[in-house]
């Protein structure tokens, strides 16, 4: 061998060697401080986790369940990560020489699986329908509601039912609900994948679609199945007011759960069945419709529901419309019925027949409707239909600009808002008038000291006047004008005309909704709201309508004085 040849494999063999020292991986592992137990390590704080045995570190992972292991081809960047638990897998280019290689992308939750022994407690809590309970132990570990596999942990094996099949199983509507509502919770979501979960409402929605349509593995059957055939309706209300709950699924049968309503059930009933199926079938409300400056007529639009939105004008030239009341929900016939009899008023009665008191007085009479509609243009039409909501039983919502809220007074979630907004009103009112008050008062203090200071004045002033060297004569004189000084008479009684009127007098101005005095507002509240109320639930609306009552009585009085002195004018003449 030559000196040339031994000098290239010199440098072969070189080359070779440092292209062995540039392949060694330093694997990093990083375990949360919270999660090391002190007593098995001594100086755990100071000890680095860099191996480049990947065994060694295979058995670290092993003994702390919570590390995370990471491989770098640089040393200074493996220890980094096993102090901090730093991620740059994803901000480092790939066409770096010095790119590193992730072992672990996920961040591991500290809540582990239920034992079995666990979930048959867990079941058993939701049978009872222990809210409580239930709520405090999903919280504490959102593992016995979602399963590692990013679906309904299975709670009953064989059949593989959820948490929501046994709660609609033991008719528990308002398990299902607390179910139903913490799975599509982001904060449950957040609290069980962590900081790092960027889809907290995505997640949650997907989650909350499955609980509602994953059907058991006997009969392919969903939670609306099982509420369905054994007719329980406040669960198949509970489950079907939530959106992404599907009630066309067929069961291993074909059986959609409108084909199986009742089926299970022991005794045939006909009016739980049509209850059962009208909630089934598509909702759909009749709305109200205006202008936000009343330069339209207000008119009753056509019915729509979630899954056919209602259509409003979207032409910026046009005034817009807004829903500003609505009635149901209702089957799509039944709000078409509703909408043709609120919208086509009925006929009026030309025959010259006499009518009873109680067909004049009616609410639904046609008179009164066709008065409704001309006289009272804001608050019209939302009259007749409030009649009409309550005589086909089904909700009202009216929007009132002052609680810039949806309302209905003659519902207790109703009457709440409206005692809620008048407390505030009187409690102002209050501080108001005691603001006032203590104002009078100072100034009643000052003026009661300055009148005090003045008459000390005078009495010194009077005091310095008299003198002690003054004559006999002259006190004397003094003691007769005194003894025959003639003190004045009492004033007459006088007879003022306006006592009668004393009796007639106004009170003083009470609190409404928009100020001191009544408007039309307060009018249209007052025709909302029930006369029966309790004083003692809502004290406030009680007191409220008493002020009402008060200025309609004067209101009354003065129209009726007006009518009188009319009268009397042209008789005059």
């Amino acid at each position: 061998m030559d000196e040339t040849e031994q000098i290239s494999e010199t440098l072969h063999m070189i080359h070779g060697n440092s292209n062995t020292l540039n392949e060694i991986i330093f694997h990093a592992v990083y375990i949360p401080e919270e999660n090391v137990n002190f007593s098995m390590e001594n100086n755990i704080k100071d000890h680095i986790r860099v191996y480049q045995d990947k065994a060694e570190a295979l058995k670290v992972i092993k003994e702390f369940k919570t590390g995370r292991l990471k491989s770098f081809k640089i040393q200074s960047e493996a220890e980094e990560y096993a102090k901090t638990g730093f991620e740059k897998a994803n901000n480092i280019n790939n066409t770096s020489t010095n790119a590193t290689i992730s072992i672990i992308e996920e961040k591991s939750n500290n809540f582990k699986a239920p034992r079995s022994q666990d979930l048959v407690c867990f079941r058993k809590l939701i049978k009872d329908g222990d809210l409580y309970a239930v709520k405090n132990t999903v919280w504490g570990n959102p593992r016995y509601l979602i399963g590692s596999g990013d679906t309904p942990a299975i709670l009953q094996e064989g059949c593989r039912y959820n948490a929501l099949h046994i709660a609609v199983r033991a008719d528990r509507p308002d398990m299902c609900e607390l179910i139903l509502n913490t799975v599509g919770n982001t904060d449950f979501i957040k609290l069980l994948y962590g900081d790092e979960c960027k889809s907290y409402v995505d997640r949650a929605q997907i989650i909350l679609d499955l609980y509602l349509n994953t059907p058991d593995k006997g009969l392919n059957e969903t939670p609306l199945h099982f509420a369905v055939k054994f007719g329980l309706k406040n669960v198949v209300r509970v489950l079907v007011s939530y959106p992404c709950c599907i009630k066309t699924l067929p069961n291993k049968y074909k059986q959609l759960p409108i084909d199986i309503i009742c089926s299970r059930t022991c005794q045939e009933d006909e009016e739980l069945k049509k209850e059962i199926r009208l909630l089934l079938e598509d909702q759909y409300y009749v709305p109200v419709l205006r202008s936000d400056d009343n330069s339209l007529q207000p008119m009753i639009g056509e019915p729509f529901s979630p899954t056919s939105p209602l259509s409003l004008n979207t032409d910026p030239i046009s005034p817009r419309l807004e829903v500003r009341a609505f009635a149901g929900p209702m089957t799509k016939s039944r709000a078409l019925e509703f909408r043709k009899k609120w919208k086509t008023p009925p006929r009026l009665c030309m025959t010259p027949i006499k009518k009873t008191d109680d067909e004049s007085n009616a609410i639904d009479s046609p008179t009164n409707n066709l008065a409704l509609r001309l006289q009272d243009a804001e608050k019209g039409l939302e009259r007749v239909g409030r009649d009409l909501a309550e005589e086909y039983q089904v909700s009202w919502k009216e929007y009132w600009p002052f609680l810039n809220d949806f309302a209905d007074f003659r519902t207790k979630e109703g009457l709440i808002k409206l005692e809620k907004y008048l407390e505030h009103k009187f409690q102002d009112q209050l501080f108001r008038y005691n603001q006032t008050s203590n104002n009078v008062i100072n100034s009643n203090k000052n003026l009661k000291t300055k009148l005090q200071i003045d008459e000390i004045d005078y009495l010194c002033n009077k005091l310095q006047s008299w003198s002690l060297l003054t004559s006999n004569n002259q006190d004397q004189n003094n003691v007769d004008e005194l003894e025959f000084f003639t003190p004045p008479s009492s004033p007459q009684l006088t007879i003022d005309s306006s006592d009668d009127e004393m009796q007639n007098a106004e009170e003083g101005f009470g609190t409404f909704l928009e100020g001191p005095i009544p408007t039309k507002l307060d009018y249209a509240v007052y025709n909302a709201v029930s006369t029966l109320l309790n004083s003692i639930t809502y004290p406030n609306i009680y007191r409220w309508q008493h002020d009402m009552q008060l200025a309609m009585k004067r209101d009354l009085h003065r129209t009726n004085n007006a009518r009188t002195i009319r009268r009397k004018l042209i008789m005059n003449f």
